[in-house]
């Protein structure tokens, strides 16, 4: 067996998609400790900088401390680990509250914690109640997480019985679900799975559109907002229009705290082809686990029978009260100006990276993918390429970037996937353009030497 696993890394290794950890710097205790990079971070999923705020952490520790304070005087709980899972010594006061409160906020009768956002989106998808006829369908959009796709597989429903549709592509979407309905004896029961935010390409679904068809044609939805929770909400709508101006300086009071998601940014927690959404804290939130928010019933039906849910030890009290504080934040004036920050970086980059590359002609290989959140992509084709250029703006500029290689994302469409953030600064955005454009500037003249010596070998 050991052979057999060295021959599938060497394999991996051959074609360029070994996987491994990154060496961290250890110059100082601090970055020992805490994997603070000595380099600009332009690739974590801490939008917000929650994840590394010194008052977030105080808010979160004080909270924390009141917290156990009164839970230790009253003997309602153990102050480190949660002990078991939450069918067993694994609940709390404090995990049931901080659901109902989730509920509120998200907008739904419902919510139920889990350990991580691949834990809830395995969860939802291995264990819904798949019809013994095989008449169940699923649909989903053909960049959904990993995370979506392992669960759909881990579920009962035959694999014949899964289909994808064109990204984000409303009449690819009609398509498949015309032609499902036209294979099955009877009327089949349609699930379409969709993310709000993709992560590999940081576009918008459509979502109305997706809701309003699935309610004509009786499917039910599901959305996964990790990379929306923090980012969207109802007091920012008009950042999730690609091209949105470089001058807006406030954002609008559209009737409720921003930071909630991209459904709640367009008023779709309500929508009845809804059948539940999960919130990942991993990301804008700053620190980990996720919810899934639904009806009643869903939520009951999870408890019953998401394995994930079931066997798992639950979240310690602290992740719990950190998860609390989070939502406080994202949620407060301090989350609101952190908003308006990384948007202003969002539009800047894409200014300055649009105007640069067009100055390449029409021959450049390099193309910014269209995307009105802080995931903005760079399509640099060819895994040692992107890896090459990477590096480069690492050990040049000090900017911390990483290739998205073949198989993550389909062969020529490699790309450097860059994050916008609250905590980087005006002048780092300028200076991560220039490294950029300077890069693919000598990778073309690389390129075009390389070709005319081929031609003259010829």
């Amino acid at each position: 067996m050991e052979s057999r696993l060295q021959e599938c890394l060497d394999r991996r290794e051959r074609e360029g998609t070994l996987r491994s950890l990154m060496p961290i710097p250890t110059s100082s205790a601090a970055s020992a400790l805490t994997s603070t990079f000595p380099v600009i971070d332009f690739s974590s999923n801490d939008y917000l900088g929650f994840a590394r705020c010194p008052e977030q952490h105080h808010r979160v520790e004080s909270a924390y401390n009141q917290c156990m304070s009164t839970a230790f005087s009253r003997a309602q709980g153990p102050l480190l680990g949660a002990t078991g899972s939450r069918l067993l010594s694994g609940d709390s006061n404090l995990a049931r509250s901080l659901e109902a409160n989730l509920a509120h906020i998200h907008n739904r009768p419902a919510a139920l914690l889990f350990n991580s956002g691949y834990d809830a989106n395995l969860s939802v998808l291995s264990s819904l109640p798949y019809r013994d006829d095989g008449e169940d369908v699923i649909i989903m959009d053909e960049l959904v997480h990993n995370s979506l796709v392992m669960g759909i597989r881990m579920g009962r429903l035959k694999q014949e019985n899964v289909y994808t549709f064109q990204h984000n592509n409303i009449d690819d979407l009609k398509r498949v679900l015309r032609n499902v309905n036209k294979s099955s004896a009877v009327t089949p029961s349609v699930l379409i799975i969709i993310e709000s935010v993709y992560s590999m390409d940081g576009d918008i679904a459509p979502m109305k559109e997706i809701l309003d068809l699935a309610e004509q044609t009786g499917a039910a939805v599901i959305v996964d907002e990790a990379h929306g929770l923090g980012i969207f909400g109802r007091t920012n709508v008009d950042d999730m229009t690609l091209e949105s101006s470089l001058d807006i300086t406030s954002h609008q009071d559209n009737g409720g705290a921003g930071g909630t998601g991209a459904l709640a940014a367009l008023n779709l927690e309500h929508h009845p082809a809804l059948l539940c959404s999960v919130h990942t804290f991993g990301k804008a939130a700053g620190c980990h686990g996720a919810v899934v928010a639904g009806s009643n019933t869903i939520i009951s039906y999870l408890v019953n029978y998401a394995r994930p849910f079931v066997y798992s030890t639950a979240l310690p009290p602290h992740s719990l009260v950190s998860i609390q504080q989070s939502y406080e934040s994202m949620m407060s004036e301090e989350g609101e100006r952190r908003r308006k920050v990384v948007f202003n970086f969002v539009r800047l980059f894409r200014q300055e990276m649009k105007r640069g590359l067009s100055s390449f002609g029409k021959g450049c290989q390099f193309e910014l993918l269209p995307s009105p959140s802080p995931i903005q992509a760079v399509i640099v084709p060819g895994n040692e390429s992107c890896i090459s250029i990477c590096n480069e703006l690492r050990e040049v500029g000090r900017f911390d970037v990483y290739p998205i290689r073949s198989p993550t994302v389909p062969k020529g469409k490699e790309r450097i996937r860059i994050i916008l953030h609250a905590h980087n600064k005006e002048e780092e955005v300028h200076a991560l353009v220039k490294a950029l454009l300077s890069s693919f500037k000598r990778s073309m003249i690389f390129s075009d030497s390389m070709k005319s010596y081929n031609i003259a070998k010829l």
